[in-house]
């Protein structure tokens, strides 16, 4: 993985940020219904209004963060006075996935990141991108000439698929795979239900969709603690990503990660490493397929630098149009599309106190949205200047990954299995949209494109 870029701890300008409150709460609700119910459409009515935005969550009031500057303060600067505790996303999760690293804070947190730092070192990434368009090769080797696929299921079968193989080298039985790609998705959208409405009793309710839930997550609970314990009895030496979490100590103590440990991090990866990469991918190919022109401009790309050969590591830094394809993909359809803090004691945010207690949102749609960040934003231009699709610090406002000490960790090894499944994929294979189906952006727990019928189109050789 690589490290959060270097970004200077200091203080904000002296000059308070602007601040206004959110029209539209309704008695007793809020503002809690529009962020249910219609998210996008709410945070878009917000954009340029002021640098911070307030609002009403039933009794308890948030902040939505309008400008990357704050951002910035929020994620780097005083990133101490915020914490994912007690916000009901994070908490939903930590049920899920126990006290990983996604979940974990403050000293734990940084421990724990730099234990698991080397899971991810430039030389094993070699090794993962080989798994990665291996993966991609075949699911794309048993699509036909015009069947309409579900690009939704087929991404996230590419996605789960290749994770699984770099956390398991020994190849996983169907059967488990299978299991793997049936319930993650199902956690994944229990987890999104439970933190929007918060509300224990009717969770517990034996309905269909609570049983599935259940069922989900103890399916998956136990299929990591197959994996675990195959991965300790074999003494095979094994490159994958297991088999560093095993050998992974804490760098003060020098011993092993405890076995609990070892389970939350790899629900961690599994929960954060495949729906996102899938919902990335839907995207991405919904974009080509929606922008003929940017598609043949690729593929000639493609063509040009890989030949007839599958594409490896050492060529992702020549396909230049493939990368900005995906960062305008993240920039207009980024998969964490809006992510909660609380404010702990004596909280400031762009010279304003913020209540103890007050949640604050910051949202990677809205800020890749914004006219004032983004000329045309709803317009898909890959030929954007490259700055607009970096993150440097305070001044941009593109962070599909975050920022500060809780940056995604993942996030190269993301970026690497899409890069590469897509350099295998385009050459072989055009998907073209369905002219009946409407594509509705779906804001749950990640951004998705929800069910995608493409139809499969084999390319000339």
């Amino acid at each position: 993985m690589t490290a959060e870029p270097s970004t200077p701890d200091t203080e904000p300008p002296d000059r308070a940020a602007t601040l206004a409150a959110a029209p539209g709460a309704l008695p007793l609700l809020g503002h809690a219904w529009q962020l249910r119910f219609r998210p996008l459409r709410f945070l878009d009515s917000l954009c340029g209004q002021a640098d911070l935005v307030a609002l009403r969550l039933g009794p308890v009031p948030g902040y939505l963060v309008n400008h990357p500057r704050l951002v910035h303060e929020l994620l780097v600067v005083r990133h101490q006075e915020f914490t994912k505790t007690g916000s009901p996303l994070w908490e939903t999760v930590r049920v899920l996935v126990g006290n990983g690293l996604g979940t974990s804070e403050g000293e734990t947190h940084l421990r724990q990141r730099r234990a698991l730092q080397p899971l991810f070192h430039p030389h094993r990434m070699e090794h993962y991108a080989r798994i990665m368009t291996a993966v991609a090769e075949e699911r794309g080797a048993a699509w036909q000439g015009g069947q309409l696929l579900c690009v939704d299921r087929e991404m996230y079968r590419i996605a789960a698929a290749a994770l699984t193989r770099c956390l398991y080298s020994v190849r996983l039985p169907d059967d488990a795979v299978h299991e793997i790609t049936t319930h993650l998705p199902v956690a994944f959208a229990g987890v999104g239900k439970r933190a929007a409405l918060p509300v224990g009793w009717l969770h517990a309710l034996p309905t269909r969709e609570n049983r599935a839930y259940t069922t989900a997550v103890r399916r998956l609970h136990a299929l990591v603690t197959q994996l675990v314990d195959g991965r300790r009895q074999d003494p095979t030496p094994s490159p994958d990503l297991l088999t560093a979490l095993l050998a992974a100590r804490d760098e003060h103590t020098g011993q092993p990660l405890s076995e609990q440990q070892i389970h939350d991090e790899v629900m961690t990866l599994l929960l954060a490493g495949t729906d996102t990469t899938a919902a990335l991918l839907a995207w991405t190919l919904h974009l080509l397929g929606a922008h003929p022109d940017v598609d043949r401009r690729l593929n000639t790309e493609l063509r040009r630098e890989l030949g007839d050969k599958p594409p490896t590591l050492e060529d992702l830094p020549r396909l230049g149009l493939l990368r900005r394809v995906v960062a305008e993909t993240l920039r207009l359809y980024p998969p964490a599309w809006l992510t909660p803090r609380r404010a702990a004691t004596g909280a400031r945010l762009g010279g304003h106190r913020i209540p103890e207690g007050a949640y604050v949102f910051y949202s990677p749609y809205a800020l890749h949205h914004a006219p004032g960040h983004h000329p045309r934003p709803d317009r898909f231009d890959p030929d954007r200047p490259e700055g607009e699709l970096s993150y440097t610090g305070t001044g941009h406002a593109f962070l599909p990954y975050g920022a500060g000490p809780h940056k995604c960790i993942g996030n190269a090894f993301s970026l690497a299995q899409v890069h590469l499944a897509l350099a295998t994929i385009l050459p072989r294979w055009r998907l073209r949209p369905e002219p009946s189906y409407t594509v509705r952006p779906r804001a749950f727990t990640t951004l998705s494109p929800g069910p995608l019928p493409m139809r499969a189109e084999q390319r000339a050789l």
